[in-house]
């Protein structure tokens, strides 16, 4: 017997209490004159050891009572053998059902040779095995399998367009581990091609899986392997109405390829090229594909471009590869300057500096004076930009507030002296991002990045740009403090915390306020050599080609171009690339689409339409066979044999069981304190 909390059985001393009160206790006699001294004596010899007798009785039901509490409260356990167990092996499979192991020679595929290695182990395990199947790609995990259900679940896995996880393994059998009951063996067994990227991802297995037996095998072709991939693709610009799109293939294989690469697009005429690869050898290529636009350009939209390799190879899922391209709806930006005398020369300056750059990215400047903008002039500008904040109700409210349902973009300077009137009727009407309350003397640094995740769209490439210029060290002047609608985003901060950009998204359109100058009255920006860069990050990337291309096992989310806004709506009505329908959340720029079903095409039903594919991850199909010591070693990071102390004392321990009796010595407890005072009471009679 032993007791978990054994130090409360010091409590027994209290015995001592009864004890010292029974020994000091004595009774004292009082002496009375009396004539029959002879019977009082043996009358009193009788009464003295009945008392004495009783006294020790009681004495000894006090003290037991107290014994009892303090065994009681230190919780006795009885230790005693267990009846010998009969254990169970239990052996776990981890089978690769990634895209590479769809590879086919001339007999069959590796995945085929790898579901008869897998059975043929079930059927070799000892009687009474338990099994547990796990599928490396898919992360499906049954296990408590017996050997028919084993199979019959082996045969149930099916390749996944998707790469292995290794190390989702390893943590679905360290988990079954713990699970397991103590002293069953726990054996692993790995069947895989284990291609770069399956060896890349045991070793980034971060606490290994502790089995009583491991091992694994390598599925390789029985020919040297004939497979050449598209791997990657990427749009470079509109020149001439003509698309170039750089592709990069490999040759995965052990011979050298000879391939028609082609490229289509809809009923666009295809484009093709013949491509030699040596063995191991990844190169890029340019390609060119006509749009068919007209010599003012047009709305192009997203288009689904298809590279393909041809004639096919011993595995067909590589040798396609898909990516959405998104046109720019014109060959340059317009923007608008809306002005009152020379403020806006330094700004009509780098605009002037960012137009010489080419078709794509260009910026095209016109300027009126404040209280001349019109209508007409509205509906040519991409982005309307007001060299400081209206003084008077000139301003054109409604004409503005269309601009911007049409998904326009409205840019602000301040200065300090604004009309507060009139910016708080601006923002009331939604035209304004905040209202300046209190200008803020002061020198003050804005930081070197925006706010990363804004909902509206910038120059991600002069963001990055701006970073080169250490636009955390350009001073201004001061800033104001101003009131932020809850509708409003901060997409820039100053060093202090205040807002340096705010932005405000209107239906498909934004207006953006700059707490500075356009002319550099409020500091050293404008005068910077980042101005440029800034002026270019504040026009957007409505004008960029955009790449939307994804990979099987990631959650697709595009940062759409203005443009291209679903129009205010939050949930747009998507198809998945089996054909299934679903639905698509729209958070300000951002469209997040499902889980994709496969690979291929996701696109949305209805306008705008906008297709994002869906490939295999780059590198999983490279069947490079591996080197046996380095699949070794990076099995032996993922997985020890050697249990280890802990786990020996934790099976030694087994066999003896503790078995709590904390409950006879309350029930005893409870019987003594009920028979302690009625024995008290009758022999005190």
């Amino acid at each position: 017997m032993s007791f978990l909390g054994w130090t409360f059985l010091f409590g027994a001393v209290a015995v001592a209490g009864p004890i010292v009160a029974h020994m000091l206790a004595k009774p004292r006699f009082r002496r009375v004159p009396f004539t029959m001294v002879q019977f009082l004596r043996v009358g009193r010899h009788e009464s003295h050891s009945r008392r004495k007798l009783r006294d020790l009785l009681v004495l000894l039901l006090r003290c037991a009572i107290i014994v009892l509490i303090a065994v009681l409260f230190a919780r006795p356990v009885l230790n005693v053998k267990a009846a010998p167990q009969q254990h169970k092996s239990i052996h776990y499979l981890g089978l690769d059902d990634s895209a590479s192991m769809a590879y086919r020679d001339d007999r069959s595929s590796l995945f085929e040779q790898m579901i008869e290695k897998a059975m043929d182990h079930v059927r070799r395990a000892p009687d009474g095995a338990v099994f547990g199947v796990y599928g490396l790609a898919s992360g499906r995990l049954t296990d408590g399998l017996s050997r028919s259900q084993a199979i019959a679940e082996i045969k149930r896995l099916a390749v996944v367009p998707k790469g292995a996880r290794p190390a989702d393994f390893v943590q679905a059998l360290r988990q079954a581990i713990q699970a397991a009951s103590p002293g069953d063996p726990v054996t692993a067994t790995v069947l895989s091609d284990f291609t770069p990227e399956v060896l890349r991802g045991l070793e980034r297995v971060r606490e290994p899986a502790a089995v009583a037996a491991l091992s694994h095998e390598t599925i390789t072709a029985m020919r040297p392997v004939s497979n050449a991939a598209v791997v990657g693709a990427g749009a470079i610009e509109v020149v001439e109405n003509k698309l170039d799109v750089d592709v990069v293939v490999a040759n995965y294989g052990d011979s050298e390829q000879h391939r028609k690469l082609a490229m289509k697009s809809g009923n666009r005429s295809a484009v093709s090229l013949d491509v030699a690869l040596s063995p191991n050898e990844r190169r890029m290529v340019r390609m060119r594909m006509d749009l068919g636009l007209g010599p003012q350009g047009g709305v192009q939209g997203c288009l689904p471009v298809e590279l393909s390799l041809e004639p096919a190879d011993g595995l067909a899922a590589d040798d396609t590869y898909r990516v959405g391209i998104c046109i720019p709806r014109t060959t340059s930006t317009r923007m608008l300057v809306v002005h009152r005398a020379d403020e806006a020369f330094l700004f009509e300056t780098a605009i002037h500096a960012l137009a010489g750059q080419g078709p794509v990215g260009a910026l095209v400047l016109r300027k009126v004076a404040a209280g001349r903008l019109a209508a007409e002039d509205l509906k040519w500008a991409d982005v309307v930009v007001f060299s400081l904040l209206p003084g008077d109700f000139s301003c054109p409210t409604a004409p503005l507030k269309s601009y911007l349902a049409r998904g326009g973009r409205i840019i602000f300077f301040a200065t300090e002296v604004g009309n507060l009137q009139i910016s708080e009727h601006l923002l009331r009407e939604g035209l304004l991002a905040a209202l300046p309350q209190k200008w803020i003397q002061g020198i003050a640094y804005p930081e070197s990045q925006p706010v990363a995740g804004g909902g509206i769209a910038f120059g991600e490439q002069a963001a990055k740009a701006l970073a080169n210029y250490r636009f955390d060290k350009i001073a201004l002047k001061g800033h104001w403090q101003c009131r932020v609608p809850s509708e409003t985003e901060c997409l820039w901060r100053l060093t202090s915390g205040a807002g340096f950009v705010y932005g405000r998204s209107s239906g498909g359109g934004s207006t953006i306020l700059v707490n500075t100058s356009i002319d550099g009255s409020l500091g050293l920006l404008a005068k910077s050599g980042a101005w440029v860069a800034f002026c270019r990050f504040l026009a957007g990337e409505s004008d960029r080609v955009r790449r939307f291309c994804f990979r099987a096992d990631e959650r697709p989310a595009l940062n759409l171009p203005e443009a291209m806004r679903a129009g205010g709506r939050t949930v747009v009505a998507i198809e998945n690339c089996d054909g299934g329908r679903g639905q698509a959340a729209v958070e300000g720029i951002r469209m997040v689409l499902p889980p994709p079903q496969g690979t291929g095409w996701m696109r949305t039903l209805g306008e705008p339409e906008v297709y994002a594919a869906v490939n295999l991850p780059e590198g999983e199909t490279d069947l490079s066979t591996p080197a046996a010591q380095a699949v070794a070693d990076a099995m032996k990071r993922a997985f020890v044999t050697d249990a280890g102390p802990r786990l020996t004392v934790a099976r030694a321990s087994a066999a003896i069981r503790s078995r709590p009796i904390w409950q006879v010595f309350a029930w005893a407890t409870i019987l003594l304190l009920l028979l302690e005072p009625a024995i008290t009471n009758r022999l005190k009679r």
